[in-house]
């Protein structure tokens, strides 16, 4: 006998549901950062658009899955390739969407709204970002792809010691650590937009040199204004005493949500590499998340042609996991090889790289709303 109180709905709500929302998704292990009406509000800011919260509940109005979406823009005459494509995504310019669910009818019905709201004679694209492997047996209209590695560290229950890779890579960890320590490089947690600001300089010259895309301050500043007063967000800067006073020489930002800190944005001063400032932040907000109860770390996303950082991401003891993006309809961008959209041209990386630091910002930030 069916029970007349799990036939499901599908409804399209505004803001006004982020408390019921929130507290759904705080009852589910898969809900990460990024489907917390915070981040969703941080997003609307950064585009100038409206985060669609489909919302999956049964007829005694209890929910059982949300989905987040929002519209891109894309970028005229085919600029950009796939990424630069119009969507409507879960989520864009973020690393990872896609349906929370209690039940997985409920994801299910919540993917084929948003199936029917691109349509089949749409030029948009449908985009779910997710860790699920099975997305697209359950939903056969969509196709898989991979997109990047993501790298993941258990930590265990205070008070155990804890311990990053084998012996000969906690080794090393520990030499850097302390020789940041005997440099003289301290780490601390700041809220001042002041330092936000240091910092930011730090992260421009690090995306310029990395050849990517710089998010604006107003970005960073919303997420100062809407994540931190909620325990969602840390900044954390290492800095050393110079003959002028105390100098921010590195700095990361971290999000805090359902026992797991995500490492999100980093900035470094490339001359003050040596003295190891990001071990030591990575070492302290390890430790102190571990004091306080959280359980995984999360190191982030890798495209798949930057070796340099997979191994130094390893090198923690961190395991890997695969993040996949799916897509309907299929489109001639596509390619069974992946997709990854931080390839760029040798000859446009050289460029990039002799651009002023506010002509990169400027650039930037008009990137990010199209994405």
């Amino acid at each position: 006998m069916i029970n007349q109180n799990n036939i499901f709905k599908i409804s399209e709500e505004t803001s006004a549901i982020d408390q019921e929302w929130t507290e759904f998704i705080s009852k589910i292990n898969a809900a990460t950062i990024y489907h917390h009406p915070a981040w969703l509000t941080v997003l609307e800011q950064e585009s100038k658009q409206k985060i669609l919260r489909l919302v999956c509940k049964n007829n005694s109005e209890k929910i059982f899955g949300v989905l987040p979406l929002q519209y891109t823009k894309g970028f005229p005459f085919g600029l950009g390739g796939l990424p630069g494509k119009k969507r409507l995504s879960s989520l864009p310019r973020t690393p990872i969407g896609g349906p929370i669910a209690s039940d997985d009818a409920a994801a299910e019905m919540l993917i084929q709204r948003a199936v029917q709201m691109v349509g089949d004679n749409s030029d948009r694209l449908l985009q779910i970002k997710s860790f699920d492997t099975a997305i697209d047996e359950r939903v056969t209209s969509l196709t898989k792809y991979f997109w990047r590695e993501i790298y993941i560290s258990n930590i265990p229950a205070f008070p155990q010691e804890m311990r990053f890779g084998n012996s000969k890579n906690h080794t090393t960890i520990k030499w850097a650590v302390n020789k940041a320590i005997k440099s003289g490089v301290t780490v601390r947690y700041t809220d001042s937009e002041a330092d936000l600001l240091t910092w930011y300089n730090l992260f421009v010259d690090t995306m310029r040199f990395h050849t990517t895309p710089v998010r604006s301050i107003s970005f960073f500043k919303n997420l100062l204004s809407h994540l931190m007063p909620k325990g969602l967000m840390k900044l954390a800067v290492a800095e050393i005493e110079s003959g002028r006073g105390t100098k921010i020489i590195a700095g990361s930002i971290f999000f805090f949500y359902n026992k797991t800190v995500t490492y999100a944005f980093n900035g470094s001063s490339r001359e003050d590499f040596e003295l190891r400032p990001n071990d030591l932040i990575h070492w302290t907000v390890i430790h102190d998340a571990q004091k306080n109860g959280f359980e995984i770390y999360d190191w982030g996303e890798v495209s798949k042609d930057n070796e340099g950082l997979a191994a130094y991401k390893k090198k923690w003891g961190s395991s890997k996991l695969d993040i996949y993006h799916y897509y309907y309809p299929k489109t001639k961008l596509m390619s069974n090889n992946g997709i990854d959209s931080a390839n760029t041209g040798g000859l446009k990386k050289k460029l990039w790289k002799l651009l002023p630091l506010k002509v990169t910002s400027i650039i930037g930030e008009s990137v990010y709303k199209h994405l």
